[in-house]
């Protein structure tokens, strides 16, 4: 089943309802959980400790919360450039103490919110000299550093928590640590940063200091290989998370950047509409959807082993 389909099945559903519950799928398939709608343009999302949805409403200019049942209990921000107000929003991070950290690109400057959503303070970031222009945000151990796509540097740029810079790597190039046009980015629980090379079709990992440690996946059309990424999450376990926004594939590659499984529904690939933000957690997949505004979720399961196999 793809998320076309599962569009069309929506048909007859109450619109006041914001989470759509479908039935489990059998052992070893992926359970098509959820889906929630009526979002323009969502580009990123991530997913607070009570289970909250924080999602990227790129086109409407704010961002959208909903709780763990999938109930939208607020949103932040409106089109503008005055204090608490987005334009054209593309990466959000979450902060330890509940921060809510905005790459607001359209405004070139990343806005700041506090865990109950009142806006606390926004700012420009200059990293050598030249004015960065915010793509995607993840926030390091303790929210003392920010880590930030910078889309026309092709690099990223490390400031703290009031925007002051720290350091930064990356230029644009095809060898290992050079970037052409860095788009999502995300932190594992070790610290290690991953960032998505569009252009190169690939996933950078590297430590927080920039050191270069894994390239995952190369150009291609076979599993293991990308044609326009543009989403990364990684687990608890360190299983990796790449979405295909061309291809509308999500791959799953194992912490040593191997290829492990395509996101499935009962064998066949799973294909969502421009998947751009993911996250996981609890089991579960996030995958916002860009044009067809919406956020699906799913609950990834790997093929189980064939006997025999270690």
């Amino acid at each position: 089943m793809t998320c076309r389909k599962r569009s069309e099945r929506r048909a007859g559903v109450a619109a006041a309802s914001l989470l759509f519950t479908f039935a489990a799928a059998a052992a070893g398939e992926t359970n098509l959980a959820a889906e929630l709608d009526w979002l323009s343009m969502p580009s990123d999302i991530a997913i607070g400790e009570s289970g909250q949805s924080f999602v990227v409403d790129s086109g409407n200019a704010q961002i959208a919360i909903f709780d763990a049942e999938g109930n939208k209990t607020l949103t932040l921000g409106m089109f503008g450039s005055e204090d608490g107000q987005l334009a054209g929003p593309l990466g959000i991070g979450l902060g330890d103490n509940g921060d809510i950290y905005v790459a607001d690109r359209g405004n070139g400057r990343i806005v700041m919110f506090d865990a109950k959503g009142r806006a606390r303070s926004h700012f420009k970031i200059e990293a050598e000299g030249e004015d960065v222009v915010p793509i995607d945000i993840a926030v390091g151990s303790k929210g003392k550093e920010l880590f930030v796509t910078d889309n026309t540097g092709h690099r990223v740029v490390v400031v703290d928590s009031r925007g002051r810079f720290l350091r930064a790597w990356g230029d644009e190039g095809e060898d290992d640590g050079q970037f052409r046009y860095p788009a999502t980015i995300d932190i594992d629980a070790a610290g290690n940063v991953y960032v998505v090379d569009v252009l190169n079709a690939r996933v950078q990992k590297f430590d927080a200091m920039g050191t270069h440690l894994l390239t995952i996946g190369e150009r291609g059309g076979k599993p293991g290989t990308f044609y326009r990424p543009k989403g990364v999450a990684v687990d608890r376990a360190g299983n990796i998370y790449i979405g295909d926004s061309f291809l509308g594939a999500v791959q799953v590659f194992t912490p040593d950047g191997e290829f492990h499984y395509v996101i499935n529904d009962g064998g066949d690939t799973l294909v969502f509409e421009t998947p751009v933000g993911l996250a996981v957690s609890e089991g579960k997949l996030f995958v916002a959807e860009m044009l067809p505004g919406r956020v699906s979720i799913v609950e990834p399961a790997p093929p189980p082993q064939e006997e025999g196999a270690e």
